[in-house]
């Protein structure tokens, strides 16, 4: 019997499940005709009863496709899981006070300087304000804290669980290995158990494919205990013979095969192996040994990318290749960008990818815009969207532009003031790839072509602060800030220019973690494991020394992940050098035949 049948089976009996689907199995096409199958079947029901179904996703990109895939039914409600968990659990005010105040008398326990008890006495109201953290004595709760207020609410709230059950009696949930155990736990040891006859959950997702830190990643206690039923999606519409077979080696839960009516290809897989370094000196340092090797991974890098260049490989703008490299810092340099990278990581640590990649600070946003968190809809506000309109020929985006920031900068009336305004543009454009940051900001400013966003002007504001008088904690937050302003103004331009090329996907390297449900043709899984070694250990997964497993796991769905994207061909270059124990699992999967090292 196929997957849908199967699922069709499990509704008319009413039994919720989990679908297990491999990479490239067509998992989102198998959600929408889910959907589509209980708007057929059950669809006048469901209207006449005044209930929804749900699709939860994990992210807004997830979302807004669902929607548009579905023509925006309104049978169907698609929600974020916070936005869902929020819409469930605001109506209760009284009880989100009680629960709220508990955690942030547990956050007092621990941190009694930052957080005062009695919190319920201080606050009328709890609102969800879409950020990472919770703001306590306003009553606003953060992205974290909401997925622990949910459950305490959940759990301890019946009449909520029955209400819930009555308004949503088909829950579909994607990217379930991603889902917070917490909400799990929600959804199932307490809104399912407590409505076994009321409502159906079904899990749509891949174990192996879980890449977030905080996902449950699996579901077998829950299948064990019987709680849901799984289905298996065996197909694998992406991939190549010799990819499908690498991949059913690496998982053994699920052994995928090309569909029938499906063009097979045969494709190619290869693992190189870097082994051509010095050994480390007896009283040398990790880092120090490590670092004197970088210059001859350069060089092994390099004469890969030549020879695969030599082979067909296209490693241009917007190619169907793509180079997937484990670290951001890593996809920061050879993206041309790695000075600016190494600069936001000095000022902000591990929030270096928030601020610099997804474009969550104002000074990042002032150069090359950033993306709407809600419709993931690109916010074409920033200095670089201005140059691609000009290099594009969309003079009315440009006008559009101009006129958002300074009406006064825009006349068209004459041909005098479309030419001062054509100039500005190409001498900016000139400056841009010379100059440093600052040449570019003080351009920028003099000519009124653009104008700071309320983030930018508290930022500039924060740096002209007289900090004599303030306490220790601000003081050295605003010192911060100038050191981070200085440092950045005296960047080449050049790297904001290949930042934003990154931005709108025009490079060819990415990170492995961002890849998930893209494909490319070809693909070069470049792997180190200097580059992030407390979260992944290629060598440890592979010969099975590492003894963190949580590491293990993490390894080995990054590597999965990675080596799924490849539509044809897979080349993995391991540029830190894996051992003999390492290589015979190595050959278990690739074959001898396809294993090439470099001495």
């Amino acid at each position: 019997m196929d997957t849908i049948n199967q699922i069709k089976k499990k509704i008319e009996k009413n039994i919720s499940y989990v679908l297990e689907a491999g990479a490239g199995s067509g998992k989102t096409y198998a959600l929408i005709q889910t959907i589509n199958y209980l708007i057929e079947t059950k669809g006048e029901k469901i209207q006449l009863n005044n209930q929804r179904i749900v699709c939860i996703t994990y992210t807004n990109v997830a979302k807004n496709e669902i929607i548009e895939r579905l023509q925006n039914n309104p049978l169907v409600l698609v929600s974020t899981i916070h936005e869902f968990l929020w819409d469930c659990i605001k109506p209760y005010n009284k009880q989100l006070l009680i629960e709220f105040d508990k955690i942030n008398t547990v956050n007092n326990k621990k941190e009694p300087s930052k957080y005062e008890s009695g919190l319920i006495n201080r606050i009328k109201s709890v609102e969800y304000s879409d950020r990472k953290f919770s703001d306590f004595e306003n009553g606003k709760i953060g992205h974290d804290d909401l997925i622990t207020l949910s459950l305490k609410m959940f759990e301890n709230n019946k009449l909520l669980t029955t209400i819930l059950a009555s308004k949503y009696p088909y829950i579909l949930v994607d990217e379930y290995q991603d889902t917070a155990p917490e909400t799990i736990q929600s959804l199932v040891d307490f809104l399912l158990t407590r409505n076994k006859k009321k409502i159906l959950i079904g899990f749509y997702g891949d174990s192996h494919q879980k890449i977030y830190n905080t996902g449950i990643g699996s579901l077998n206690e829950y299948i064990i205990s019987k709680k849901i039923t799984l289905i298996t999606k065996p197909e694998n519409y992406r991939s190549s013979h010799s990819v499908i077979k690498l991949l059913n080696k690496i998982r053994t839960n699920i052994e995928q095969k090309i569909p029938d009516g499906i063009e097979k290809k045969q494709g190619s897989i290869q693992f190189i192996n870097c082994t051509n370094y010095t050994d480390k000196e007896k009283n040398q340092k990790t880092k120090e040994y490590e670092d004197s090797l970088v210059p001859l991974k350069n060089v092994n890098y390099d004469n890969i990318i030549s020879t695969l260049k030599k082979k067909g490989w296209n490693f241009s703008e917007n190619s169907e290749d793509k180079i997937l490299i484990i670290a951001n810092s890593r996809v920061a340099k050879r993206g041309g960008f790695g000075d600016l990278y190494t600069t936001y990581a000095r000022r902000y640590g591990q929030g270096a990818n928030e601020a610099l990649l997804k474009r969550e600070n104002p000074i990042t946003a002032f150069f090359v815009g950033s993306m709407d968190k809600k419709t993931s809809i690109e916010r074409k506000t920033g200095i670089e969207h201005l140059v691609s309109f000009y290099e594009n020929k969309n003079y009315n985006d440009i006008i559009h532009f101009l006129k958002r920031n300074d009406d006064t900068s825009v006349n068209l009336r004459k041909h005098e003031d479309k030419k001062i305004i054509i100039d500005k543009i190409e001498e900016l454009i000139k400056i841009r790839e010379t100059k440093k940051v600052k040449d570019v900001f003080d351009f920028l400013i003099n000519n009124k072509l653009i104008k700071f966003s309320q983030g930018m002007l508290r930022f500039i504001e924060r740096i002209k602060t007289d900090t004599e008088g303030l306490d220790e904690n601000t003081k050295k937050r605003i010192e911060k800030d100038i050191g981070f302003n200085s440092s950045l103004m005296e960047l080449p331009y050049i790297e904001f220019v290949n930042l934003f090329k990154h931005t709108q996907n025009q490079n060819v390297f990415s990170t492995k973690h961002g890849t998930k449900g893209e494909e490319y043709r070809n693909v070069l899984v470049v792997i180190d494991d200097t580059s992030w070694k407390s979260q992944y250990k290629f060598e440890g997964y592979f010969d099975n020394s590492d003894n963190s497993n949580e590491r293990k796991e993490r390894t080995k769905n990054l590597f999965y992940v990675s080596c799924s994207r490849a539509k044809e061909n897979l080349v993995v270059l391991a540029l830190s050098k894996m051992g003999e124990q390492a290589m015979k699992q190595i050959e278990v999967w690739f074959g001898s035949e396809n294993i090439k090292q470099i001495k």
